[in-house]
């Protein structure tokens, strides 16, 4: 069983302890599970989780039922969805962030630990990198995303809607010399779906547009490496309009000072917040 999913370890669990109350045996209760489940357990796991001897939750910092809709959680659904990244191995499942400001850096980690995921921070070639490790968010997290399983999380409030989008804009947005808001990604159903939560906030933006001489199969230069690469899925974008900028600022706006200051200083030098 130690190699079958948490979750489903956690269910089973619970299962067996509730057959149990009922009244019914060890066969019984090994009956029942396979039946309802297809699982056939072991008689010594049933008697060593009847007994206490074994827990799945023990020793789990993160349990899915301590994964709840929150600012937090929604912010960091919307980094994951830009520039964070999601990995595993056969041991180890890493949220992570590589990033260049300190204020994103240390946002990303504020909300790992107030998910209840311990952040490790550390610097790497002049990034600062933040690490998180759990199965269960990892699983929640893993790309490419499964946004009709994020919904839940993303749409539960005003709150988590705008968390999200300021992770999101936080990892890809971009404020242009003339103070507009735009935001880039190569996933259209993604923007599509950003552009259809701005809406319910009453924030309009226009795109997704296909990002001039990006498309797939353009030469990327990195100037790090020196190499060249061609691109294999087209860039597209979205930007805010003018109209819904003050709003965008009062109720969104970047974690990132940057960007903020960038934001206010162009658009609203005028205007107090």
């Amino acid at each position: 069983m130690k190699y079958k999913p948490l979750e489903l370890r956690i269910m089973l669990y619970d299962e067996v302890h509730r057959l149990r109350q009922k009244g019914l045996t060890y066969k019984e209760v090994i009956q029942e599970v396979e039946r309802s489940h297809g699982v056939r357990l072991p008689i010594s796991t049933v008697y060593f989780w009847l007994k206490g001897v074994y827990n799945p939750r023990r020793g789990i910092k993160l349990l899915p039922e301590s994964l709840k809709p929150s600012r937090e959680l929604s912010w960091v659904i919307g980094v994951i969805a830009g520039d964070g990244s999601t990995w595993a191995t056969k041991y180890n499942y890493n949220i992570r962030l590589k990033c260049k400001e300190f204020e994103f850096a240390k946002e990303f980690a504020r909300c790992l630990e107030a998910i209840g995921c311990k952040p490790w921070i550390g610097m790497q070639d002049g990034y600062y990198i933040v690490s998180g490790y759990s199965r269960i968010l990892y699983n929640l997290l893993k790309k490419p995303l499964d946004l009709e399983k994020l919904k839940y999380y993303i749409e539960y409030n005003e709150k988590t809607i705008t968390g999200f989008l300021r992770g999101l804009f936080d990892s890809e947005g971009y404020v242009n010399k003339i103070g507009y808001v735009l935001i880039y990604n190569t996933d259209l159903t993604l923007l599509d779906y950003v552009k259809r939560l701005l809406l319910t906030l009453k924030i309009e933006a226009t795109g997704p547009h296909l990002h001039t001489g990006t498309g797939e199969g353009t030469l990327l230069h990195n100037k790090k490496t020196g190499k060249t690469y061609y691109r294999r899925k087209n860039l597209y974008y979205l930007y805010i309009k003018a109209s819904s900028l003050e709003r965008f600022a009062v109720l969104i706006g970047f974690s990132i000072k940057r960007k903020m200051n960038k934001l206010l200083k162009i658009r609203f030098a005028s205007v107090p917040f």
